[in-house]
């Protein structure tokens, strides 16, 4: 198999903006099927992106010609469509957050497991390259040792009939995006944290967190300071701050293909600022993502090891959020060995 057949598990937003044609321009995935809960709209999209069929959900997972599924769903309908799909042997890749829960993902991750399938979050900023060139000069020494990355996600306030804001459907700043600020701190530092305290704010009458704030205490003295929100001056940045230097990156999470980011690295010498700009290329985030799933799936057998790490990571994940919630639900410093 050459290419990955690649069916569409929602006509939503993201699948329409980025994700369908991300799919349809890599070279080793071919989108072949869409579905939707109307059955009108998953033909209508079908014949607009040039996808052979237009499905239901049930006809998509159970068909013999997907290989494996975008699930861009809400949040509160992921762990259903998730295992589902697993059980069919399906592979997956599904939005963040992969549910809404640490036990769920925990769920999800061993279902994964027992019907041997891969199984990816679409954090599709991991793959945007400028974040290598963060690590980098870390690992060059340039900022000494970190001990402080913030980061800060958010948006100015949605509609109210947004599904962002739909408790039922796992809405919240939290889920949408207080996580890539968690994932960005776990990578550039290159570890787990210790412990996690955390504020939800239920602001305008929503039964959802519209913004928060976290700490996360990592080891060797390293903190992060984190920061999202549905009601707030457009952000999506990164620091990190260390004995010798800062570097800033402006565009971190949500970076348009065409857009080159630059990093500024700032240090002291002899006494004296120095600010140095770092350009890094453009890319398409979502197609490098994809790309990687597709690859790692046509490849399976010789990538037991990356998978079962994907496997890991995404649970290490959920399992700090699940220490933000408890914190912010208890008003407490949760330390994580209380999640297992």
């Amino acid at each position: 198999m050459s290419k990955l057949r690649v069916g569409i598990l929602g006509c939503a937003k993201i699948a329409e903006k980025y994700a369908i044609r991300a799919f349809q321009a890599i070279d080793n995935a071919e989108v072949v099927s869409i579905a939707s809960r109307d059955s009108r709209k998953a033909k209508e999209w079908a014949s607009r992106f040039g996808i052979k069929n237009g499905e239901s959900y049930e006809d998509l997972i159970s068909s013999p010609e997907v290989d494996a599924v975008y699930i861009p769903l809400p949040v509160g309908l992921h762990k259903e469509w998730v295992l589902k799909a697993a059980t069919k042997k399906k592979h997956i890749i599904s939005e963040k957050s992969l549910a809404g829960d640490f036990a769920s993902v925990k769920e999800i991750a061993d279902a994964a497991r027992k019907n041997n399938v891969v199984l990816y979050e679409n954090f599709m900023c991991d793959f945007h390259p400028q974040h290598e060139a963060v690590l980098s000069l870390i690992k060059d020494g340039k900022v000494g040792k970190p001990f402080i990355f913030q980061g800060f996600f958010g948006i100015p306030p949605l509609a109210d009939d947004n599904i962002r804001y739909d408790k039922n459907l796992g809405g919240g700043s939290l889920n949408d995006a207080g996580v890539y600020t968690v994932f960005m701190a776990r990578k550039i530092l290159g570890m787990e944290p210790l412990t996690a305290t955390c504020t939800l704010y239920n602001d305008g009458g929503h039964q959802v967190d519209v913004k928060g704030t976290a700490k996360l205490e990592f080891p060797d003295g390293m903190e992060a300071l984190l920061a999202f929100s549905f009601d707030a001056l457009y952000q999506s940045n990164y620091s990190v701050w260390g004995e010798k230097g800062l570097i800033k990156v402006a565009r971190a999470y949500s970076i348009p293909p065409d857009v080159k980011p630059t990093i500024e690295l700032t240090t002291n010498e002899n006494s004296k600022e120095a600010v140095t700009q770092i350009d890094a290329p453009a890319a398409n985030h979502f197609e490098l993502s994809f790309s990687d799933f597709c690859d790692t799936v046509l490849n399976k057998n010789q990538r037991t090891d990356k998978i079962n790490k994907t496997y890991a990571g995404l649970v290490s994940h959920a399992k700090v959020i699940e220490a933000m919630r408890i914190s912010a639900r208890e008003n407490r410093k949760v330390s994580l060995t209380e999640l297992f």
